[in-house]
């Protein structure tokens, strides 16, 4: 059986390729929580931060590809954009909202984002091609970039990923993924076991088995981040690693390597082990992170900027956006929640 979807190229603008510039909030967002300003990166590329709160502001897509690899190279980080599309947030994104309000499989969700895609881009068209076994979610672009659209294809694929995270938890097999993007070398080592491949300037696609398709989607997020795996479906390796991380973690220099060294195993040896379970090294940094976090919060009366920099975070302020993602309330909304409840049971 062949199935193919495609965006309704028919509404789209084809006098130019435009982009609604609300697809940079969570750029600038997490420049914000790694303490960075993000003006002087909007004003490289002739905006400014306020333009993206416009709903209905729209540009070339040009510039959002400009400024995404200049946040990229503000941010020192080459993984940036696969990093920001592996946590985005579904609120605020009108056309994520709907999947996320609609669909109940992995199919639904990238079909509904599919036929409303053309609402916030005519520069591409989305696709979902299943022929056999094998499914093919990906994009094609309307016209050839000028530069080399790395970290956009980037964020796009970790996006796609994460959708399939979701659904599959630690049953995620990545040697059954294959990602192809205009430069594998944007692409974070957790994405090694996923034969990234080089493409050209035109598009990005991950292919995977058509049966993941029907997999249900957890609701109990509204958040496409990865998924952490639970304490209960852990294995030994992961619930091992936990615990010595959890050791450290008031460390702020929990670099892959030293992370590492303390497992005692190659760097290329950890990230495999934690890739079979589908996670990560940051993954199980921000997981023990947030239950150390919860913990303190509860147990004891540090103050928020206490915790926030023995945790590592430049402020009280990105370590209460951190803390929200990620348990849905802000440390201290969560504190007093806490209080109240075990007032409740005295």
């Amino acid at each position: 059986m062949k199935l193919n979807i495609k965006a309704n190229a028919e509404s789209m603008n084809h006098t130019l390729p435009l982009v609604k510039l609300s697809v940079l909030r969570p750029f600038a967002t997490e420049l914000h929580e790694r303490g960075i300003d993000p003006e002087p990166v909007f004003e490289s590329v002739g905006l400014t931060e306020g333009a993206i709160f416009e709903a209905d502001l729209s540009v070339h897509v040009m510039v959002i590809h400009q400024f995404v690899e200049n946040a990229a190279k503000s941010a020192e980080d080459p993984f940036f954009g696969a990093r920001v599309g592996s946590k985005l947030d579904v609120q605020g994104w009108a056309i994520l909202e709907d999947a996320e309000a609609r669909a109940s499989t992995v199919g639904d969700f990238l079909s509904i984002f599919i036929a409303r895609s053309n609402e916030i881009a005519s520069s591409v068209t989305e696709h979902l091609n299943i022929v056999g076994q094998t499914a093919v979610f990906g994009e094609t672009r309307s016209f050839a970039p000028q530069i080399l659209p790395a970290q956009n294809d980037a964020f796009m694929v970790a996006l796609g990923l994460a959708v399939l995270r979701r659904a599959l938890r630690n049953r995620l097999d990545p040697s059954k993924v294959t990602v192809t993007v205009s430069d594998p070398k944007v692409l974070p080592s957790e994405f090694d076991l996923m034969h990234p491949m080089r493409g050209n300037r035109m598009g990005f696609c991950i292919h995977f088995p058509s049966s993941w398709l029907s997999l249900k989607l957890n609701p109990a997020s509204s958040s496409l981040a990865t998924e952490e795996i639970s304490s209960s479906a852990a294995d030994g390796f992961v619930q091992s690693f936990r615990q010595m991380l959890r050791a450290h973690i008031e460390q702020i220099d929990l670099s892959a390597s030293k992370c590492a060294a303390l497992a005692s195993m190659s760097q290329h040896k950890l990230k495999r082990r934690l890739a079979e379970n589908g996670t990560n090294i940051t993954n199980e940094i921000s997981f023990v992170r947030q239950q150390y976090a919860r913990e303190v919060l509860v147990t004891t009366s540090r103050s928020i900027s206490d915790i926030a920099t023995v945790l590592g975070f430049t402020d009280a302020a990105n370590f209460a956006r951190a803390f929200r993602r990620a348990n849905g309330m802000t440390p201290t909304a969560f504190r007093k929640l806490q209080e109240v409840e075990d007032g409740e049971k005295n």
